[in-house]
């Protein structure tokens, strides 16, 4: 994806350093001096608290604690890297990894396991037949526990065993998997269908969509003219029911969002999905450069590629006559996902946007990538960071859902964890329960396991620039994600 330039972008850039900056005097004995001043300067333009940044800052500190030391105290989502361009790779879903994703739960005041969310295609996960539902206790022969998960996890990311629980009888022992890394790139759609229910008269269209992603390329579009084909399958089979799955889907790319959000409401670019935020700094010159309409964000009609010679333009395939739409979330749903259902309820009815799973993440904020676009620069700054530079709301102004959104109907994954189905079975848990909803007769047994385990992390922790939202500015050039 091509990332906008933002010395090229902002002519204004020069004109503000010299109000901004604070006399900056030469630390002789500080290697961090000049990457630290960088990220000042952008953080004086860009970040959404821009005006309270603290002024006692020490620069001597590395890049990453210096960006951490200026964070607003409502900050919880503003990412660096010291790698730009595995920033940028990683919000695309291209990462090294084996192939599985999972989530951590604490299952004791010390004892931590983890289960299999779902296994990539094509990947060592896959050729080991480790399957959705495992759980597995340790990595590289060490038990986890509270006190080494953050440090432990991390091994993932390499060659390492992963020690998978096999029950036997009344007991247990542990099977040691052997695992390889590679570079992969994830598709976000993990799966989809149909389920027709002649007996309920019912065709129902299933999309599990696990981050919002254009493309893995440069200014490719390739992702969503996959999804926009799903929906045009949808429309060919003429389903009456739609379930989203983002049980698992932390963010990303708000124009996806956007087109997603069209294919699920039919409506057109005359209507107003939301409104971007910005700063005072921000905002007053883009209002003269682009008009007052500028943070206004509008249901689109196509799928816009630009490139070098001119642009390819994909007509939005979006259902009509849909009445209501089922999201499966939990508390790994946020960034996007929510702007998605935030924007969505004022059109089709807050009853009619229907929450199953848990209460989402909540992040109702959105970012950008900022790195030194200067090749010679490059040499000594090769930092990437996602600060938080705006706050979305739907049509109607509202935006406060910092604490998520509430389920309509409350289910738990792991109450299903030691009989865990595929993800598109009619059986696996959720989707069960999000099918009895849709056809009037609610699950009254839903399992109880007593007390439920706590989550504690996640694969997504593995690359925490996932749980961002990303922008594309008013030309359809990506300069961002959220």
């Amino acid at each position: 994806m091509k990332i906008l330039k933002f010395g090229k972008y902002f002519a204004f850039l020069c004109a503000v350093l010299s109000m901004l900056m604070q006399g900056c005097q030469k630390e002789e004995d500080n290697p961090h001096e000049a990457v630290n001043n960088w990220i000042h300067e952008n953080m004086q333009i860009y970040y959404l608290w821009n005006t309270e940044l603290p002024k006692n800052a020490i620069k001597s500190q590395s890049p990453d604690d210096y960006f951490r030391s200026l964070l607003h105290g409502n900050d919880r989502f503003s990412v660096i890297h010291n790698n730009f361009s595995e920033l940028l790779a990683s919000l695309s879903g291209v990462n090294t990894e084996a192939g599985y994703d999972y989530v951590l739960l604490r299952i004791s005041e010390t004892d931590i396991i983890g289960y299999i969310t779902y296994i990539k295609p094509k990947t060592p996960a896959e050729a080991a037949e480790l399957k959705r539902g495992d759980i597995f206790m340790q990595i590289n022969d060490t038990q986890i526990t509270t006190d080494n998960y953050r440090t432990l996890m991390p091994q993932t990311r390499q060659q390492h065993t992963l020690g998978k629980l096999v029950p036997s009888g009344n007991t247990y022992s542990i099977q040691n998997v052997s695992l390889s890394v590679i570079m992969y790139e994830e598709n976000p759609i993990l799966l989809d269908t149909v389920y027709y229910f002649p007996e309920k008269n019912k065709k129902i269209g299933y999309f599990v969509y696990n981050f919002f992603a254009r493309d893995s390329n440069d200014s490719g579009i390739e992702y969503e003219r996959q999804m926009n084909n799903i929906f045009g399958n949808f429309i060919t089979e003429g389903i009456n029911e739609l379930i989203v799955d983002l049980r698992y889907n932390s963010g990303g790319t708000i124009s996806t969002a956007l087109s997603l959000a069209s294919m699920i409401s039919g409506r057109n670019s005359n209507d107003v999905f939301g409104f971007e935020e910005f700063n005072s700094l921000v905002d007053s010159e883009w209002r003269r450069r682009y008009g007052d309409d500028y943070n206004v964000m509008m249901f689109p009609d196509d799928i816009v590629r630009v490139h070098s010679r001119g642009a390819e333009v994909v007509s939005i395939n979006k259902l009509s006559g849909l009445n209501r739409v089922y999201f499966i979330v939990s508390s790994l749903t946020a960034s996007s996902s929510e702007m998605l259902i935030n924007g969505l309820r004022p059109y089709m009815g807050a009853e009619n946007v229907i929450l199953v799973g848990e209460n989402t993440f909540g992040k109702n904020v959105g970012s950008f990538v900022i790195y030194e676009t200067d090749e010679e620069k490059q040499k000594t700054n090769n930092w990437g960071m996602l600060p938080i530079v705006l706050k979305l709301s739907n049509k109607d102004g509202f935006s406060d859902y910092g604490n998520g959104f509430a389920p309509d109907v409350e289910a738990y994954e792991m109450d299903d964890l030691f009989d865990m189905k595929p993800l598109g079975d009619t059986e696996e848990w959720l989707l069960a329960i999000t099918l009895g909803e849709i056809f009037g007769i609610p699950r009254v047994d839903r399992k109880n396991i007593g007390e439920r385990y706590q989550i504690v992390g996640s694969a997504i922790d593995r690359t925490p620039a996932r749980k961002n939202m990303f922008m594309y500015d008013r030309k359809n050039s990506l300069f961002g994600r959220d």
